[in-house]
């Protein structure tokens, strides 16, 4: 009797001390994609028991990251420890994996009898050869020679042709196989990147209905800026379209679901910020990498491709964009292109030319206040007078107040540049080499009335205190001492010709020879022998 009551005792102490367990019903309600990663905020509720219990959310994405993970529950319902672990029975529970399972199985078994009718009419056609030789002790007559060589010879022809048609059925059941077989492996692929779940122990005062709101990061999504910049001559203002390339390689599909982009990195964590000293000698750049189920990966994840990043530099911006129309952004590894919102500044036009870097002139669009759009680098599409004119980069990590933007060539003018050999000398002095160099730049105006364009050239800066470059002519230029960029802005009539001298003289040791480079282009050319 004693041995029967503690017998009930452990028993009802083991159920006591099982937790419960309820699964979650939950949907994706909101989509914040970053640079980086995006962080999914998902909705929902779930029945909860008095005392102590977990709760679990099935179907989350395997590219899940441990930092960023929060959670808010309604009713006073207190968590207690949260957990991200994988889900092994993802696929035992898909209906359509299970399905596949079956088809596979069953055409495997029909691929089986299809064998074992194949060997069976082989051995039916060996059986009949053996079998067709007449003679021995036994006189036979022509007819029935005639009669038996037509008989084997219908029978050999029927199990040919039934052995031809059980060929077939196998080529058919193999396709059928190799296809069902494909269709599994993409499943199997698909599930892997939902196999994660995430389990919290709660603990309520009372029986209850909790509302849950669960936010967490995922890898493998991303967002890139494109850009489409329209001009129009004799306008004061220029539009650019912002777009941007959604990436997302979730495993979880973001269907109809409202979409914010951000700027800044999402993978700060939850520890107090510090400040770090200000210096000035470099770009720093901070990634962490980030861990998945506590750095324990199962044999699957370890065959997943890791998300490569790109550096992007970006300014210390909190802009968002929130998105009004609803997308629909499938987990396919594939760029979807949208629409984020369209500006419209006014604009200033020049036309530029570096005939030292690249001959002709360009044209360019100046914008003033662009720091506060939350531009970033990235590709543009160029549209001048509704013409397309190719693509450009934008580079908004530059020091000026306004954003210059490269329209395509502009024809007004033809430009030359060279070097006159004339005013150029090299003299000895002691120790000392010094070099006159003179470069002769032409500007014409082709148009028929007047057009004004900027041109920079530059001269050498020294960089040790034994070498010294002196300008001598620079044509009314304006000279930055400290670049050594020489700009001209100059205004021509129309089929006027200019021309601009920049002259240096460049002193440094004989020991130095070979320190002045004049650089040369190359250029590709095609071999045709």
């Amino acid at each position: 009797m004693k041995y029967l009551t503690l017998l009930l005792i452990i028993s009802f102490n083991t159920i006591i001390s099982q937790t419960t367990t309820n699964i979650v019903s939950h949907n994706i309600n909101e989509v914040t994609i970053y640079l980086n990663n995006a962080e999914i905020t998902r909705t929902g509720n779930v029945d909860i028991p008095e005392g102590k219990s977990d709760i679990l959310f099935k179907g989350i994405s395997s590219r899940i990251l441990d930092q960023g993970l929060k959670l808010e529950m309604s009713n006073n319902v207190r968590i207690y420890t949260i957990e991200i672990e994988p889900d092994n029975d993802s696929l035992s529970r898909n209906k359509e994996y299970q399905k596949i399972t079956n088809t596979i199985r069953t055409l495997k078994e029909s691929f089986s009898l299809n064998e074992i009718k194949l060997q069976t009419l082989k051995k039916e056609i060996q059986y009949l050869e053996a079998n067709m030789k007449i003679g021995g002790a036994n006189r036979v007559t022509y007819a029935q020679i005639d009669q038996g060589a037509q008989y084997f010879s219908k029978k050999i022809n029927l199990l040919q042709q039934k052995i031809h048609d059980e060929k077939i059925k196998k080529e058919l059941l193999e396709l059928k196989i190799e296809k069902e077989e494909s269709l599994q492996e993409k499943l199997i692929h698909t599930l892997k990147k939902t196999n994660a779940s995430i389990r919290v122990t709660i603990i309520s005062s009372i029986a209850t209905n909790s509302k849950i709101n669960l936010r967490y990061l995922v890898s493998n999504a991303l967002w890139k800026p494109i850009y489409s910049i329209r001009a129009n001559e004799g306008q004061s203002s220029i539009t650019i379209q912002y777009q941007a390339q959604l990436y997302n390689d979730t495993g979880n599909d973001w269907t109809n679901k409202p979409i914010t982009l951000a700027i800044l990195d999402s993978s700060a964590d939850i520890n107090k910020p510090e400040m770090k000293i200000w210096t000035l000698e470099g770009d720093e750049y901070e990634y962490s990498n980030t861990r998945r189920y506590n750095n324990k990966k199962s044999k699957n994840q370890k065959e997943e491709k890791e998300q490569e990043y790109n550096t992007l530099q970006v300014d210390n911006l909190s802009t968002r964009f929130k998105i009004n129309d609803l997308h629909n952004i499938p987990s396919d590894a594939t760029p979807h292109l949208i629409d984020v919102i369209e500006y419209n500044k006014d604009v200033t036009y020049y036309t530029l030319s570096i005939p030292k870097v690249k001959n002709g002139a360009f044209k360019v669009a100046s914008i003033r206040d662009w720091d506060n759009l939350g531009l970033l680098d990235g590709m543009a599409n160029l549209y001048y007078n509704d013409s397309y004119q190719g693509t450009s980069k934008i580079k908004t990590q530059q020091i000026n107040h306004t954003l210059d933007i490269a329209l395509g060539k502009d024809n007004t003018f033809n430009i030359s540049r060279k070097k006159v050999s004339s005013l150029s000398r090299r003299n000895l002095i002691g120790f000392n080499i010094k070099e006159v160099i003179t470069y002769e730049i032409l500007v014409k105006n082709n148009k028929n009335t007047k057009s004004s364009l900027q041109i920079k050239d530059q001269i050498p800066i020294s960089t040790s205190k034994n070498v010294e470059a002196t300008p001598l002519e620079l044509s009314s230029g304006i000279l930055d001492p400290i670049n050594g960029q020489v700009v001209w802005n100059i205004s021509l009539k129309p089929n006027e010709v200019k021309k601009l001298i920049l002259k240096v003289s460049i002193k440094y040791p004989k020991s130095k020879r070979g320190l002045i480079n004049f650089s040369r282009k190359n250029i590709k050319s095609p071999r045709f022998f």
